[in-house]
């Protein structure tokens, strides 16, 4: 699609949505912004508030759209919205972005510095937002809820003026692909005069920066020049030596010492866009004990000494540029950099800097280990790419402050890849459509729309009809869903972040320890969260009322849906008695919610909204998100299930007897596939290990019977197995037994490779 095709379908899109869902154009295209920036990580968990343009101190005009924290750098950011309902829509001129920005900055000053009860209702929640504000604009200097850095973001639909091109405030360009539009150079942030001390800048969003975006699929690259971008910092490279390390490797390494001050400035031109391959939140400063108080006291006490107290950074990149100036070689330019490991450290030398405890960082320099990948397309039999196995590979073994879990790095954990496999062999029964369809799991960002793009005419239709767009999960959504019947809204109310940290550890954890209980009923009672979920949220969209299109419903646009949502869920099953449960098979089969169920959802919702809007002068979507709100509405005794809702519930006997059965057909595959594994390596393979082996003298007679004995069976290729499917428990152990051995070889160097041994 080319980007004129793109931003008509877009707007025609928003226009659709607008008259389906009864909201203003407007209203739509900040939804669809936000929830891209969202899906790209440029920011997490934004909240819109509608204030419109208001008046305020010295009748100055100011406005905000919405807002969001990234914790990662303390920078508060505010939207601002420049929509024009037309395909000719004006140009976004620099007295505009002027306008917007002063709109921004006087309502930060009357929140910071002058009274916003002047000119809000008591019971307006921006109140709350401001006194939020106000307090973490000014709270203590180790307070981890302490801004450091503020960030306008304005988002428009309208093409960039020339004046906006200029020189002076260009910050990045971006270089088109061949065949696409032609080259143009494009702003993206500008740098204004701080706010009460503390670095302000804007970043503009527009469609030619949407298009690219999403056209790539990818988060924008940090492109990184540092004589142009860093020359304040006085120097000119970051001194390094290629690893000498092999060829056709699929990436090249070196060794480098970054200047301290060099890599702050970078976190804080780009803060967390430069964490992307290390998902962690920075951990804060606070705590005499923590590792980064540790770094903190290094850094202002004895800065000579970080080189050999640190452990160091390893990164990333896509590709770099050398130059040896005076004899030295020097790193000038780095394409998408990334930290793997070593965030912590990074953020603690920029706190120094943002906070002035030591501004100039003078003799403090940093390890650094940097692996270019040019290669980001190529994918194993699991649909994993190569790049991000050595992105996990890096994280999980480099020697780090803080080790990194498996569940850092949850698109690629092995649960994430059963549940995609699952997704495309466990159909859901004809109800919702004529044929079988597959709920379609994304394990990773727009795999649906990749799988099609190859697919033309009949075997397109047929996907589609397969795998219909309104069922596909993505695996945030799926955290969210299985979070929210596990009875935990308050983690739901705290955003996609907070939900796949404690999901994805959780989940890791349990999926490796006993895979037998993530089976077909597993699967099939994940899909029944999700048709839960949004039977709720459809509920609320398709009654709430608007002016475009009022409805008298109680449900407003703009409300406190995240919220209620996840809220009303929990409160209906909370309110099941001990040993029943939801009859899950029956959701399956109808793929859709009872009569009965929905009554529920139409009662619990408005409980809901009208208990979390009682937030005792909290903020609600911060009410929302304490444990104690949550206990405290569970314990509200204001709602009864009615008793055509209990009558469809199924004793959990019943459904037990059924994970039992699941669980136990699941381990029978498991073991199958195990062995097949085992012997699909071939009596070559295991002939030539065990000889390795006992060359090196470290298999006991026991295990070389067991090595001869897994020779012996990938010779005949005769699995026994009953007529059930199952392998017999002796044969089961001696499997297992000879996989222990094979890792025990092979942590002490002795491999086969293509029947050499090594």
């Amino acid at each position: 699609m080319d980007y004129q095709a793109y931003k008509k379908e877009f707007l025609e899109s928003l226009r659709n949505d607008s008259a389906i869902n009864g909201t203003d154009t407007e209203d739509e295209f900040l939804n669809r912004t936000l929830s891209l920036l969202v899906d790209y990580d440029e920011v997490n968990d934004p909240v819109r508030f509608g204030m419109g343009d208001k008046r305020g101190r010295g009748n100055r005009l100011m406005r905000a759209d919405g807002y969001c924290f990234d914790e990662t750098d303390h920078s508060l950011i505010l939207f601002i919205s420049d929509f024009q309902d037309s395909e000719n829509a004006a140009n976004l001129t620099r007295s505009r972005v002027d306008e917007l920005y002063w709109r921004l900055y006087y309502f930060l000053d009357e929140v910071c510095n002058g009274r916003m009860e002047d000119y809000f209702d008591d019971s307006d929640d921006i109140l709350r937002v401001a006194r939020m504000f106000r307090k973490r604009m000014t709270c203590n200097i180790d307070d981890p809820q302490l801004i450091l850095k503020i960030k306008f973001y304005v988002l428009t639909n309208k093409e960039l003026d020339t004046a906006l091109l200029d020189a002076n405030l260009l910050e990045t360009t971006i270089r088109k692909k061949k065949g696409a539009a032609k080259k143009t150079r494009t702003t993206k942030k500008i740098k204004k005069a701080d706010f009460n001390g503390k670095p302000l800048e804007i970043n503009l969003w527009y469609p030619e920066r949407f298009y690219e975006m999403e056209m790539t699929n990818s988060n924008e690259p940090v492109v990184i020049d540092i004589p142009k971008d860093f020359s304040e910092v006085g120097v000119h490279g970051i001194p390094c030596i290629k690893g000498d390390i092999g060829e056709n490797l699929g990436y090249e390494a070196y060794i480098a010492i970054i200047p301290g001050k060099l890599l702050a400035e970078i976190y804080i031109a780009y803060g967390s866009k430069v964490l992307e391959g290390n998902v962690r939140a920075f951990l804060g400063t606070s705590g005499s004990k923590s590792v980064n108080n540790g770094i903190k006291r290094t850094i202002n006490n004895d800065a000579t000494k970080f080189f050999t107290y640190n452990n160091g950074i390893a990164t990333t990149a896509k590709g770099v540029e050398v130059e040896n100036i005076n004899g030295q070689n020097l790193i000038t330019k780095i394409v998408d950099f990334q930290i793997i490991n070593g965030g912590q450290t990074t953020a603690t030398l920029a706190d120094a800097v943002l906070k002035k405890t030591n501004v100039e960082l003078e003799g403090i320099y940093v390890p650094m280990k940097l692996t270019v990948i040019e290669d980001r397309e190529t994918e194993n039999e699991d649909g994993v790419r190569f790049y991000d196995e050595m992105v996990q590979a890096i994280a999980r073994y480099a020697n780090s402050q803080n080790k990194v879990t498996a569940a850092d790095l949850f698109s690629n954990d092995p649960f994430h890849i059963w549940m995609e496999k699952m997704s495309k062999k466990c159909l859901a029964p004809p109800a919702r459509y004529t044929i079988p369809t597959g709920w379609y799991y994304e394990r990773s960002r727009k795999k649906y729309q990749q799988e099609q793009v190859k697919l033309r005419g009949d075997e397109l239709r047929r996907f589609q009809k397969k795998f219909p767009k309104d069922q596909v999960i993505t695996k945030e959504q799926l955290g969210m869903y299985l979070t929210t019947v596990a009875c935990k809204p308050h983690i739901v109310s705290k955003g996609k972040n907070w939900v796949m940290k404690e999901f994805g550890n959780d989940i890791s954890k349990e999926y490796r320890g006993n895979n037998d209980s993530f089976n077909e009923f597993y699967f099939k009672k994940g899909i029944c969260a999700a048709i839960i979920f949004r039977a709720v949220d459809n509920y609320l969209e398709s009654h709430k009322d608007s002016e475009k299109r009022p409805t008298g419903f109680w449900y407003k646009v703009g409300g406190y849906k995240l919220n209620i949502v996840p809220y009303t869920i929990a409160k209906i099953l909370s309110k099941i008695p001990d040993g029943y449960s939801l009859n899950w098979n029956a959701i399956w089969q109808k793929q859709a919610l009872s009569p009965a169920f929905m009554h529920e959802i139409e009662i619990v919702t408005k409980q809901t909204n009208d208990f979390i809007c009682d937030s005792h002068g909290m903020i609600v979507t911060e009410y929302c998100k304490k444990e104690s709100t949550w206990e405290d509405y569970k314990a509200d005794k204001t709602y009864t299930p009615s008793a055509a809702f209990m009558d469809e519930l199924v004793p959990v006997s019943l459904i037990k007897e059924e994970e039992t059965s699941a669980k136990k057909e699941a381990k029978e595959s498991n073991d199958l596939k195990i062995v097949m594994g085992v012997v699909a390596l071939g009596p070559g393979y295991w002939s030539k290990l065990m000889d390795a082996g006992i060359r090196r003298s470290m298999l006991s007679y026991q295990e070389q019977t067991l090595l001869k004995q897994v020779v012996q069976l990938s010779s005949t290729g005769n699995i026994p197995v009953s007529a059930s499917g199952k392998v017999p428990y002796k044969t089961m152990n001696m499997i297992r037994s000879v996989l222990s051995i094979k890792e025990k070889l092979e942590s002490e160097g002795i491999s086969v490779t293509n029947g050499e041994n090594v």
